[in-house]
């Protein structure tokens, strides 16, 4: 830290200064309150009030009255471009303010391409005589309001300050503006804390104001975190901010959040020793240097501040580290939140109003630091992009070789890293490698020598040694993995030869050209996108049958195998034309890359089952409820939502946990528990709940959710105690020292983890490779079980494939069982040890829970202590 941070840390540390220092009266402010006195403004740029109707921190602005200021703004503005990069989940427009010096707007392209040749290693341009650009970004939690709040502040100021020091500010300077990363979670709580604003506020932290219902205002439309959604692009906000971020690479990036009603201000650095190892060093000096700006301003307002002492810039995949690995200075401010108008803390009272000017004067001062640094940030960002060649350079290995037989998988995995800047080339001849063949369609070479090596390194790493194990989010993240994709270093000595043109978008699928059939046809379970597919043949009143079993069938191309889990469509029980269910399934089939082959015969060309068996069953459709609410985690049951929905495209229907004494649930086929303690379950419902299932419903439990069926007699599984693993852990000759160590050494803080699943099961259809990567954040895990078929999947005996995970933890879990399922009564119960649906990225998981929807049926195994039913002869039990 510098020696004048340290002076101005030292001395407000020691100062008694009332953290907002107001009374209830004082909430309402007038723009003065923001504004700095020495700054003349020019009058034909309306104020915000002059649009919104009030002044900003009366009220919670709402998405759509932002938008409209910044319109106004750019109209009358010859500072301000205005565009909309893209649309949220709720079709909110995702904003972007381009601000520069008027004789700039008509420029920006050329200012755009003048920057971005900075960051091009093949080009030598003059560095410093390149526009600089800061991408200043607001609320990506949409609970922590004062970010966008403090947004048209920032607006205004850009459109209407006058001087000499505005003047060189846009001179030769670019300023993104994207006032609210999640407008959705926006909207959500500003509605909240509007519709319970009192005239005369209170401060009482009890107030309704202040405690939001489970459903919060921190997430977007499908419950997520944004903020860990910058590098897994699973959702329309971020693909908006990424394509701007990319389109840009700016010098200085902020991120402005809020944090505890007790703490003071934040922004970094933050702690030293929980940086990625892949960003250097010089990043975090120029942070400090950035840091002396927010100092000064916060000290000419009195306000309190710390640094160095909170958060991590480790998982590349937050908006105060992504940048970090692509040459741009992130900046992560955490200001004390309000959580409302007026709240009471351990410093006094803090306002809205307060925490949103704390906002916009480290919004100035970013803009203050950045361009008196212009000169040492271009030189750095320009460096820092040459240098990724040269460590590129001096690795042991020329790049990674990918391959997988999904496109579904691979081209989602090729679509990230696009989107990122990292460039993959399709494999144009088959070749072996290893003992391993590499055939064209399946296979892609990542080299490593490329622009953005240092966060390409990020999306494969697979480290499970830190110099501190401490993380403020997980460890790990390997993309690959993420998306069961096999991934190896190669050396390019080993010939083999690639497309001369990197991967830009998914191949066009060759259209599914169904021959006549006199029986039907068939498709693997293999496509990701094969539960979708079938949902779509259901929805549409086709009817289909399922082949739990491997089965080889004649087509007009000879004999194929199938492997267990395919899906028949059937002339025979139809209730559509035949012409009708051929061109549905044709276009949902060529829609979701799923291959449909012909039947020329019902007969079997070998021994195995028939078209017309008796072991293979109609497809029934699905009906779904997810409880929520009260006790249940909610990020996992948007992203249970968030699966079927979007992946499955099957209705689903959310129940909270309060309601759940007043629903007919037998009206549901299927009834998921994610995690959550569900301790507010009545006995009355937990009664119904088990007839529910030993009536023919199938129950599906996810960590915390296979915990309480675990307990309360529904999954015949023990989950291993916690003693086991506190015994790894001793305690004696401790010190206090050594408390952070300790629990940092018990923690599973994102690992991904190594699980050998059975493919005969039935819940493994769709599954060829028996190591099954998976997201695992906690030590939940099962005993392996007594009963035979029951367990489906267990860790690895050496289970840890990427991210740390204590040597005590690995002992406890290794070869434990992570996947159970089984009959109860008519019924079937699933139990996942680990959220197979984790931040929505971890797709070759996630298909275990499309099956525990639509083969769970085929499920015979019994735990110990449940009576084996005996089988009708003529009929299944399923």
């Amino acid at each position: 830290m510098s020696k004048t941070l340290t002076t101005h840390l030292r001395r407000f540390t020691a100062a008694v200064v009332a953290v907002a220092g107001v009374s209830s009266a004082a909430v309402a402010v007038d723009l003065d309150y923001y504004l700095p006195s020495n700054v003349s403004f020019d009058e034909s740029i309306p104020k915000p009030a002059e649009v919104l109707g009030y002044e900003v921190g009366e009220w919670h602005a709402r998405p759509e009255q932002i938008h409209r200021y910044l319109e106004i703004l750019a109209e009358r503005s010859d500072r301000m471009t205005l565009t909309i990069n893209g649309r949220s989940h709720e079709q909110r427009p995702m904003l972007l303010l381009k601000v520069s010096a008027p004789e700039n707007q008509g420029r920006l392209e050329e200012m755009r391409q003048q920057h971005l040749a900075v960051s091009d290693p093949s080009q030598n341009v003059n560095a410093t005589e390149a526009p600089l650009v800061i991408y200043m970004g607001y609320s990506v939690h949409g609970d922590e309001p004062s970010g966008s709040n403090a947004a048209i502040l920032t607006a205004y100021y850009l459109a209407a300050a006058q001087g000499d020091e505005i003047d060189q500010w846009l001179d030769n300077t670019v300023i993104l503006l994207d006032p609210m990363y999640n407008p959705d979670g926006l909207s959500r709580f500003a509605t909240w804390v509007n519709q319970y604003k009192s005239m005369t506020p209170s401060a009482d932290r009890q107030h309704r104001e202040h405690q939001q219902d489970w459903l919060r205002g921190r997430q977007n439309h499908y419950w997520f975190d944004l903020n860990r959604d910058w590098l897994l692009l699973q959702h329309p906000e971020s693909h908006a901010r990424i394509q701007a971020y990319q389109d840009w690479m700016p010098n200085v990036l902020t991120d402005h959040h809020e944090m505890g009603t007790d703490s003071t201000y934040f922004f970094q650095p933050g702690i030293p020793s929980r940086k990625n190892p892949l960003t250097p060093d010089e990043n975090v000096r120029l942070t400090e240097r950035l840091a002396e700006y927010h100092a000064d301003a916060l000290d000419d307002i009195h306000s309190l501040y710390y640094t160095e002492e909170s958060f991590d810039d480790f998982y590349y995949g937050k908006g105060s580290s992504y940048p970090d690995a692509q040459g741009t200075i992130a900046i992560l401010f955490e200001q004390a939140s309000s959580r409302g108008h007026l709240q009471e803390s351990v410093n006094g009272d803090v306002s809205f109003p307060f925490t949103i000017r704390n906002q916009f004067i480290t919004s100035l001062s970013t803009i203050r630091g950045a361009v008196a640094e212009r000169d040492w940030l271009l030189d750095f960002q320009q460096r820092f992009f040459k240098e990724n060649l040269e460590l590129a350079g001096k690795e042991s290995f020329d790049g990674y070789l990918l391959r997988e037989t999904d496109e579904g998988r691979m081209n989602e995995l090729l679509r990230i890293m696009r989107m990122h800047n990292i460039d993959a080339y399709a494999v144009t001849e088959a070749f072996t490698v290893d003992n391993q063949t590499y055939r064209p369609g399946e296979a892609y070479y990542v080299p490593i020598r490329q622009r953005n090596y240092r966060l390409l390194k990020g999306v494969f790493s697979t480290q499970q040694d830190f110099p501190d194990n401490t993380f403020y989010d997980v460890s790990a993240w390997t993309l690959p993995h993420a998306f069961n994709v096999e991934f190896s270093e190669v050396r390019h000595n080993r010939r083999f030869r690639v497309s001369d043109q990197a991967w830009q978008e998914p191949t066009q699928f060759a259209a599914n050209q169904l021959a006549d059939t006199r029986v039907g046809y068939v498709f693997s379970w293999e496509p990701q996108f094969a539960p979708r597919l079938l949902s779509h043949l259901l929805q549409n009143g086709i009817h289909a049958r399922l082949a739990a079993d491997e089965m080889t069938i004649s087509t007009p191309n000879g004999e194929e195998t199938f492997s267990h889990g395919s899906v028949i469509v059937t002339r025979a029980y139809q209730t559509r034309p035949w012409s009708e269910v051929q061109s549905v399934l044709a276009e949902h089939a060529d829609q979701n890359r799923v291959r449909v082959h012909t039947l020329t015969s019902g007969l079997t060309p070998t021994t195995g089952m028939d078209i017309g068996s008796r072991s293979i069953d109609p497809a029934r459709m699905p009906a779904v409820m997810i409880v929520i609410g009260d006790g249940v985690n909610l990020q996992e049951a948007g992203e249970a939502w968030y699966f079927l929905d979007r992946d499955v495209n099957l209705p689903v229907t959310l129940i909270e946990t309060q309601r759940l004494d007043r629903v007919d649930i037998d009206r549901y086929t299927h009834i998921i528990l994610v995690d959550g303690h569900y301790r507010t379950f009545s006995d009355r419902f937990r009664s119904q709940l088990q007839q529910w299932v030993r009536r023919g419903g199938t129950l599906i439990g996810q960590k915390g959710g296979a915990r309480w069926m675990a307990s309360n007699n529904l999954l015949g599984a023990e989950v291993v105690s916690q003693d086991e693993f506190r015994a790894q852990f001793p305690t004696e000759g401790l010190t206090y020292g050594d408390r952070d160590h300790y629990f940092g050494q018990q923690r599973l803080a994102g690992a991904i983890f190594s699980t050998n699943l059975d493919l005969s099961h039935p819940l493994a259809v769709g599954y060829t490779r028996s190591q099954l990567p998976v997201f695992k954040n906690s030590t939940m895990a099962f005993v392996a079980n007594n009963s035979p078929f029951v367990d489906v999947a267990r860790y690895a005996e050496d289970p840890v494939l990427a991210g740390f995970t204590s040597q005590g933890n690995r002992e406890v879990l290794s070869e434990r069982s992570n996947i159970v399922a089984h009959r109860l009564g008519a019924g079937r119960v699933v139990g996942f040890a680990d959220n197979v649906n984790f931040r929505s990225f971890f797709w070759g998981s996630n298909k275990l829970m499309a099956n525990a929807i639509f083969w769970s049926q085929y499920v015979l195994g019994t735990a110990a202590g449940e009576e084996e039913e005996e089988e009708d002869e003529d009929a299944h039990a399923h």
